[in-house]
């Protein structure tokens, strides 16, 4: 059984750690489109695309009966701030070197604790707080807002924590009692309609190949958010925690040899000290017996109960 056990841990790890590679490919892709298209455009057909495996999943697993009992409240709001989180991030991903902004993303863990605090109730003690400032500390000198000439844009993409935080916090209050397919499906569908309303009055005509293009960032966004789900409800929570932070490693070589984007030393100082004050929170909380899903996944996974 402990084999079993240790080659579902492996295959779950290395099929969460490809699909934060999938999730710098998306961004990738949209930062190349944003000179030509909308962002909210871009999220519109992007979601279509991420909707065919979620559905194909849902298909798979017989998830369809689940779905009746569902908090459409919950849904709404938690597909509202989520839809932002991923306008903002888009934005920032176009505007802003990959390394830059992969800073910003990794404030969604921070900003969830202080959250937790704030709005749940939970207690923070002095240590997780230490490194929740030294977090915060380590982003700024990555981001280096007031030496950059992209210092506009930054404080714009600062958003996309925000509301992913606030989407996450939604859903450890109210969506307790609902599943995961509720989360996918609905999620998705309300994605759609959101910057739907929007796309309407701004969309322009899509080429065969940056449809394509687009089509393929959907793609890998929705097949990584199943294979991050599935080893979130699988992984012990310190390993799962730790994955996060092959993005980095991602956006920096995609940063460099697709859109010649050198990091800086800050970002390299800076990175360190992210990761470090990040996978301190992750352990601590497993020690504490916390649940790791909800404060460690980057804004697109869904965060769950383990059943």
């Amino acid at each position: 059984m402990k084999s079993v056990t240790e080659r579902v841990y492996l295959t779950d790890f290395i099929l969460a750690c490809f699909a934060y590679f999938l999730f710098v490919g998306s961004d990738s892709i949209v930062k190349y489109l944003g000179s030509d298209y909308s962002i909210v455009q871009i999220i519109f057909v992007n979601s279509w695309f991420a909707l065919i495996p979620i559905v194909l999943y849902t298909q798979t697993l017989n998830g369809w009966r689940k779905l009746k009992k569902a908090n459409f409240t919950v849904h709404f709001f938690r597909a509202l701030t989520m839809a932002l989180a991923l306008f903002f991030g888009y934005t920032g991903f176009y505007r802003l070197p990959m390394v830059t902004m992969y800073s910003i993303v990794f404030l969604i863990p921070l900003l969830i604790t202080i959250g937790s605090v704030l709005f749940l109730g939970e207690v923070v003690r002095w240590k997780r707080f230490t490194a929740i400032l030294i977090g915060f500390i380590g982003a700024i000198i990555s981001i280096n807002p007031f030496g950059t000439e992209y210092d506009n844009y930054i404080f714009l993409a600062l958003f996309c924590p925000i509301f992913a935080s606030a989407s996450y916090l939604i859903v450890r209050k109210y969506g307790f009692k609902e599943n995961l397919f509720s989360f996918l499906i609905y999620g998705k569908i309300l994605m759609l309609v959101l910057t739907g309303v929007f796309a309407l009055f701004i969309f322009k005509p899509v080429s065969l190949d940056h449809l394509m293009l687009n089509g393929a960032a959907g793609l890998m966004r929705g097949i990584a958010t199943i294979f991050v789900v599935n080893a979130a409800r699988h992984l012990p929570g310190a390993i799962f925690g730790s994955i996060l932070y092959v993005q980095i490693f991602g956006g920096v070589l995609v940063g460099y040899f697709v859109f010649s984007e050198i990091p800086t030393l800050n970002n390299y100082i800076g990175n360190i000290i992210i990761i470090g004050a990040g996978l301190y929170i992750v352990f601590r909380e497993m020690q504490l017996k916390k649940n790791i899903v909800t404060s460690t996944a980057r804004h697109p996974t869904i965060p769950i109960k383990k059943d």
